[in-house]
């Protein structure tokens, strides 16, 4: 297990790549295999008690960068 502040340097830096991520981007379908495969690393090595507090980066990351996948605004 990690502690938050290791979680949250790998949330920092998913956070950072996404939006030159999202720039090339071709199609939706590249990106989402991606993406949850990083995110499962983050949450597998969370601890039972930082789960959803990863769980609720993850989901404020997707949102404010969801209008840059394709099909999205983007």
């Amino acid at each position: 297990m990690k502690l938050r502040a290791q979680l949250e340097t790998e949330l920092d830096q998913l956070a950072a790549m996404l939006p030159t991520w999202l720039q090339y981007l071709r199609h939706e379908a590249q990106f989402w295999p991606q993406f949850n495969a990083l995110a499962k690393e983050i949450l597998d090595q969370a601890a039972d008690e930082d789960i959803q507090y990863v769980q609720r980066r993850l989901d404020v990351m997707l949102k404010a960068h969801a209008r840059g996948l394709p099909g999205n605004g983007g």
